[in-house]
């Protein structure tokens, strides 16, 4: 992603949005090209979306933005990664703390274990909201399959018994856990809900990042990864990323 964004810093076409924002894109970017090469019925459009914080607006503008950056009504798919714990870290992924030395402490990984959230305030209730969000879109045919990413077994029926519109994937980190938690591999069977696995940090954009891209005084609102897949032969046609940076106060 570090790569993406310098290229397209490198190629950058700037509009100025009102009030005072400001939308980069890459120069002859064909983006829109290639979705619109297949009919929409023989495409499959699958995104995810990182949110650091608990902001309905942030992930209300995250999915707009799916919308118009890749010119549909509605996506096939939408993983929602909510780690509203991980911006609190330090910037190498450790969970902050400190050995006697003053050094980082690696985190444990523990076997079969996922820990989400851990240390944030309601947490699940938080993201109950944002879920709910996301329902209205899936209600209104914008949205085919929801889905959530990295949590434990607990939590996930705690989303699971509020929503109206269940998760259907499930996603965890096997970085994380090494193995996939019994509990959850059973209450996901229980339930029919595709557990996959994946290898993405629950930030993606941590400060030291920033800071290698000269970006000191922003900071990470959102992310969204968008891929485009050809149905009858399963070949990726596009993917992408969209990042929300803010100037810090």
């Amino acid at each position: 992603m570090t790569d993406c964004l310098r290229s397209t810093f490198g190629e950058a076409e700037v509009t100025d949005l009102p009030p005072d924002r400001r939308l980069i894109t890459r120069r002859n970017n064909d983006l829109l090209e290639k979705v619109k090469e297949h009919p929409r019925a023989d495409i499959k459009i699958g995104a995810k979306i990182f949110l650091n914080r608990f902001s309905e607006p942030a992930l209300t503008e995250a999915v707009e933005k799916l919308f118009e950056t890749l010119n549909v009504s509605y996506l096939d798919n939408l993983i929602l990664a909510y780690h509203p714990s991980a911006a609190a870290g330090s910037s190498n992924g450790t969970n902050g703390a400190q050995d006697a030395d003053g050094e980082p402490e690696e985190s444990e990984v523990k076997e079969g274990v996922i820990e989400w959230a851990v240390g944030s305030d309601n947490a699940v209730g938080n993201l109950k909201k944002l879920w709910a969000l996301l329902e209205r879109y899936a209600g209104d045919g914008k949205i085919g399959q929801l889905g959530i990413a990295d949590l434990d077994a607990d939590s996930l029926k705690e989303l699971y018994d509020a929503s109206t519109v269940h998760p259907s994937i499930a996603q965890i980190n096997l970085a994380a856990c090494c193995v996939v938690p019994p509990q959850l591999q059973a209450y996901c069977n229980q339930n029919e809900i595709q557990l996959l696995t994946h290898s993405d940090p629950q930030e993606l954009l941590p400060r030291d990042v920033l800071n290698e891209l000269e970006l000191t005084s922003y900071g990470a609102g959102w992310t969204s990864r968008y891929q485009v897949h050809i149905k009858c032969r399963g070949v990726l046609a596009a993917k992408g990323f969209i990042v929300s940076l803010e100037r810090a106060n």
